[in-house]
């Protein structure tokens, strides 16, 4: 079944051309170049800046392990903010330029299917995100040499950063299934992404506001710890911050009790599984409308 399920990825033309067409030439190695250059760029800046410290011994493990820390949750966190710019604009034109090059209808009128035609523009948008993710391993893995980092933190932040990279390359792709313009795709895309963010904000303080109005009751704040949990759990520098507070703290992969609002009485999922689940679902919404829109004749 695995063997039949690759055969079909592979078979499918519009993967081969468009990684061909992306990795053709010296554009993709540049980036890949570029991406990995930032992000040692940056671990350089923290280190010099927390070893300029001469009160504090560099041989010390403790604050070695700060260091190693530090420099893992940079390179994480800086990931998932480049996977937020690179994602979009990988797919944003994926079916937007072809309708505006006229070439939609042969797309249509060739023996591939809408599903195979979104999937094979979405996979090869994803396995460029990997390649970057994957590349940037070897620089995490620099943390490991000053401790503090385990295989656990490197597995879930392997996991959370390419469920981000196939949201987002989905996202692109979901306003390009309508849009006849690859600059209107291209705005929604990142429209979408700031918006989440002030929505994500406004929720947060009127939920901030209602747990603590007149000192509430236990069930309220229940409802309100949990419902700042989840809010907290679908932003992914949120998610990928409190889940390694509650691995250091806690030594817990999977549950916490230590909640927003201080109530151990309720025991929650940590932030990443929630974080997975949501955007899951959420992707396959977003790939099942962007078939249908592909799918539906323009007008």
């Amino acid at each position: 079944m695995r063997t039949n399920f690759f055969n079909q990825i592979m078979d499918n033309p519009i993967i081969i051309k468009e990684l061909k067409s992306r990795m053709r030439g010296r554009q993709g190695f540049i980036n890949i170049t570029c991406y990995l250059a930032l992000i040692s760029f940056f671990i350089v800046v923290i280190y010099v800046f927390l070893t300029t410290d001469g009160n504090i011994s560099n041989s010390d493990p403790s604050f070695l392990q700060t260091v190693g820390k530090v420099t893992f949750s940079t390179v994480v966190l800086l990931e998932l903010l480049m996977l937020g710019f690179i994602g979009p604009a990988l797919t944003a034109g994926a079916i937007s330029s072809e309708r505006e090059h006229k070439t939609i209808d042969l797309l249509r009128a060739s023996l591939l299917s809408a599903r195979a035609l979104v999937f094979g523009k979405l996979s090869s948008a994803v396995v460029f995100l990997l390649l970057l993710i994957f590349t940037a391993i070897p620089v995490e893995s620099l943390a490991f040499f000053l401790g503090g980092v385990g295989m656990a933190e490197m597995a879930i932040s392997t996991l959370m950063l390419v469920i981000t990279a196939i949201f987002f390359c989905t996202l692109g792709l979901f306003f390009s299934s309508f849009s006849q313009r690859t600059l209107t795709a291209t705005v929604f895309s990142y429209a979408s992404i700031l918006i989440s963010f002030v929505v994500f904000s406004i929720f947060l303080f009127f939920i901030s506001a209602i747990g603590s109005f007149n000192n509430p009751s236990t069930p309220i704040k229940n409802i309100v710890s949990i419902s700042m949990w989840f809010l907290f759990s679908t932003n992914p520098f949120y998610a990928a911050t409190l889940s390694e507070v509650i691995l250091i703290d806690e030594h817990s992969l999977f549950i916490t009790t230590n909640n927003l609002l201080g109530s151990s009485s309720i025991p929650l999922p940590s932030p990443w599984i929630i974080y997975v689940i949501f955007y899951v679902i959420l992707t396959t919404v977003l790939i099942g409308m962007s078939v249908y829109f592909v799918n539906r004749p323009d007008r």
